[in-house]
């Protein structure tokens, strides 16, 4: 043991060539129980060849040993040894006490491979002989998982959460707060997350998002925050995290996390569009005006760009901007077709009837149920003479919003005139 010990002592100072030597050269000379325990370090350490070779040893001395037997196929399904993890665990007679751990080794074996309904038999075998047993349950539970059953996988984590503290592999803890989280479950969700304890990013990222679904911006804001304190490149955090503090009423501190963000990715379009809405609000026009334009640069096709950039350029009276950002949006093969809306109101507002009409008459096809359009189509109409076709679109703008009196009265006087 003193060997092993020392063996330790070299890998934790970062010596790992020499204690991996110190333990080959050792086994040979060590007593059975040393040899498990070099064994298992060797797969710990991902020695896979190494550690499998000693267990092979050892089986030839103890070829009945099935505890051998089970680390072996272990360690053969890590090294994709497909038909010796068969041929091992096949040997485990039913009359074995390790018979039912190897019908979970086996499950794990064929989860794998993702034959996944092969494994649920060999669980369902082990529950039938085994049906108490909370390691079952909890190999359920990950095949569940592992196949994004994740309704299904809770019962099974609940059964074995009062084990937690004796499962080393698997945060029960953990695993329950992330499927109720995918199943929509926030509170419960949230409720398991503030019991553990959470460092790398993924797990403070969803903490931080199953927060957020409940409102709770409070909680969001300060995971997030601790996760890009741990890793600033975790980029698709900042629109989120950028989100929450807005609903938090900190709405410059929106604004420089967007800014931030985009600094670590210079392609991300969502960061663009909150900068810019958040640029707006803090009376940044020319800044909102930049964020959208190097959101277009990289995707000419990004629609709620577009639709906020056109937006801003029409309030602000600056039609021959829109003008030309229509016009060089339209070049492009497969613009998105609200830009012949967007250019009719356009072509109006700068008195080219001619050209508003023709792109009004683009846009028809894909808004004919969208009752903003309908009704300013139908009015452009009225302007242009059009009576008669006005009112077919005035009618169908009716039948999407009844209750619009005023445009039903003005049919009305129309009709009688």
């Amino acid at each position: 043991m003193e060997t092993i010990s020392e063996a330790l002592e070299l890998k934790n100072e970062g010596k790992i060539s020499e204690a991996v030597q110190l333990l080959k050269s050792y086994v040979n000379e060590a007593d059975d129980v040393e040899r498990f325990d070099v064994a298992q370090l060797l797969h710990e350490w991902g020695l896979l060849n190494d550690a499998s070779d000693v267990y092979e040893d050892m089986l030839v001395i103890y070829p009945k040993d099935c505890y051998v037997k089970l680390l072996l196929a272990e360690v053969y399904i890590e090294l994709g040894e497909d038909e010796k993890v068969i041929d091992l665990l096949e040997s485990i007679d039913p009359e074995d006490d390790s018979y039912v751990t190897s019908l979970v080794v086996f499950a794990d074996f064929y989860q794998s491979q993702g034959l996944f309904e092969v494994a649920e038999k060999k669980l369902e075998e082990a529950k039938s002989i085994e049906p108490d047993e909370p390691i079952i349950d909890l190999a359920f539970a990950e095949l569940a998982f592992s196949n994004g059953e994740y309704q299904k996988s809770i019962p099974f984590y609940q059964k074995v959460e009062r084990y937690d503290d004796e499962i080393d592999a698997v945060n029960i803890k953990e695993r329950l707060a992330e499927v109720l989280s995918s199943v929509g479950n926030w509170e419960e969700a949230l409720s398991y997350y503030e019991l553990i304890e959470l460092e790398t990013p993924d797990q403070l990222f969803k903490y931080g998002y199953t927060a957020f679904q409940l409102d709770r911006y409070d909680i969001s804001t300060r995971v997030w925050n601790q996760l890009i304190g741990v890793d600033a490149e975790y980029t698709s955090v900042y629109p989120l995290l950028a989100q929450a503090l807005y609903e938090e009423g900190a709405l410059q501190e929106a604004f420089n996390t967007t800014v931030q963000g985009i600094e670590k990715d210079e392609h991300n379009n969502e960061l663009y569009l909150l900068a810019a809405q958040y640029a707006v609000k803090l009376k940044k026009l020319e800044k909102a005006v930049d964020y959208l334009k190097e959101a277009l640069a990289i995707d000419p096709a990004y629609e709620d760009g577009i639709e906020l950039l056109l937006t801003l350029y029409i309030e602000n009276e600056q039609y021959n901007e829109a003008k030309d950002l229509v016009e060089e949006l339209m070049r492009l093969e497969g613009y998105p077709v609200v830009l012949n809306w967007r250019a009719a109101q356009v072509y109006n507002e700068l008195e080219e009837y001619e050209l508003a009409k023709t792109h009004f008459e683009q846009a028809a096809p894909s808004y004919s149920e969208e009752p903003d359009f309908l009704k300013e189509y139908g009015m452009f109409l009225v302007e242009e003479g059009d009576f008669y076709k006005a009112k077919q679109i005035l009618d169908s703008y009716l039948k999407v919003i009844p209750e619009d009196d005023e445009v039903r009265e003005f049919l009305t006087r129309m009709q009688e005139q």
